[in-house]
């Protein structure tokens, strides 16, 4: 985990108490208090975005995504609910700082392991685990013996 930048939004005295705690002193840890500014400040490092759903904003919540960044969605379960689907890494309130940090680490292996699926050849992109060829908005199923040659 000591090659990521953890950019929290929304909660600056939860930022704090993760500083505080020193729990990822491999990391950076950034704080944010809008999902504006972020675009903006992409370093080249791995990201991981660490959200609060009490500052939701669809368009510039898509914005980052686009990135190919994980995020970790923090909020009241019933809050939670009213997310889409794409949005899985959840973690709900109230939590442990272990199981914050038990996610977080989930979350990373789930992007690393994503990161691994794909192949670029040249405008085209063969993501291995779904077993599609796609180029720009098409898409093509591929047979398992397509995928490994």
């Amino acid at each position: 985990m000591n090659s990521y930048t953890i950019s929290i939004f929304g909660n600056k005295i939860f930022f704090e108490i993760i500083n505080e705690l020193n729990l990822f002193s491999k990391s950076e840890i950034q704080y944010y208090k809008n999902l504006e500014e972020y675009p903006n400040k992409l370093s080249p490092k791995d990201q991981i975005v660490v959200y609060f759903s009490n500052h939701f904003n669809k368009s510039i919540f898509n914005k980052v995504k686009q990135h190919n960044c994980p995020i970790l969605l923090i909020g009241n379960s019933s809050d939670l609910q009213n997310f889409p689907k794409e949005y899985e890494d959840r973690i709900n309130i109230p939590f442990s700082i272990l199981d914050f940090e038990k996610k977080l680490i989930s979350v990373i292996a789930k992007n690393n392991f994503k990161k691994n699926s794909f192949i670029n050849l040249n405008s085209y992109i063969i993501d291995k685990n779904e077993r599609k060829i796609k180029k720009n908005d098409l898409e093509l199923q591929l047979s398992e013996k397509e995928v490994n040659f």
